[in-house]
């Protein structure tokens, strides 16, 4: 069934690092006070666990797709009858990646594992890098791409190709000292995708002393318009986007026809 209207929910949350149960019990309360007409939740990157800078440690906290947490989250996407989009520690073959997951309220899933690696951050020393694309999922008569924190800063990994994605989905940990890069990323992608941008990130500090701000996630419409935002007193922000104004725009001004072609290597 398409959705002329797809209706999101922002749950910006601190995350308790290391803690699964903590964060996935978290999860289940915040999706839970969703207005009943929400479509899609989005989460922040690593949601269930926060950053791990250990080898060792991640390589134990790490879970299969089909493991404890994305089985629970599977659970509380058919509970709420909404899609629910983050990242997550994943394990795969004994290697560790930052995985984002994309599950549906009929239990259909998507995953990709995030292919920019914030070295400055030692992330490359962790995880493994994916080889492909980000996939580009259809949910409800839209065309949605998840992409994963440091994805963003790299526009041709981002582009829309021939209006291929109605959504672009950012789920993220950026700290606060980046956020005036956070924020005009977000909308520059907007505006040259031609294109909705919803970032989610994460807030509070985690152990390491790193701050994360609050307030800070937000919905881009592809005029580079903030429809809707987290705040400090306001955690949870409800967008709803409209594809009929979107295609309207796309068709009034055109200017993905005249996109540079290219092939990613």
């Amino acid at each position: 069934m398409a959705f002329s209207i797809l209706n999101i929910g922002l749950i910006e949350t601190e995350i308790a690092d290391r803690d699964v149960a903590r964060n996935l019990s978290n999860i289940d309360v915040r999706i839970s006070q969703l207005p009943e007409q929400c479509d899609l939740a989005i989460l922040p990157e690593l949601v269930t666990t926060g950053f791990v800078s250990d080898v060792d440690v991640a390589h134990s906290l790490a879970q299969r797709n089909t493991g404890d947490s994305m089985r629970s989250i599977c659970q509380m996407a058919n509970k709420n009858s909404c899609a629910i989009c983050g990242s997550f520690l994943a394990s795969t073959a004994g290697r560790v990646f930052n995985r984002a997951f994309f599950i549906e309220p009929n239990g259909d899933d998507t995953f990709y594992d995030k292919k920019h690696l914030f070295t400055m951050g030692g992330e490359c020393e962790v995880f493994a890098s994916s080889d492909r694309q980000s996939p580009i999922i259809r949910f409800r008569g839209w065309n949605i791409k998840p992409i994963i924190c440091y994805d963003l800063r790299f526009p041709v990994f981002c582009r829309n190709v021939d209006n291929g994605y109605d959504l672009m989905v950012v789920v993220a940990n950026w700290p606060k000292a980046r956020y005036n890069a956070w924020k005009s990323l977000l909308v520059a992608r907007a505006i040259e995708n031609c294109c909705y941008v919803c970032g989610v990130n994460r807030c509070g500090v985690n152990t390491e002393g790193l701050d994360f701000g609050n307030g800070s996630s937000i919905v881009v419409d592809y005029k580079g318009n903030i429809v809707a935002e987290t705040s400090i007193d306001n955690p949870t922000a409800i967008a709803s986007l409209s594809i009929e104004k979107l295609n309207s725009f796309r068709k009034a001004f055109p200017v993905w026809k005249d996109a540079d072609r290219f092939t990613l290597e």
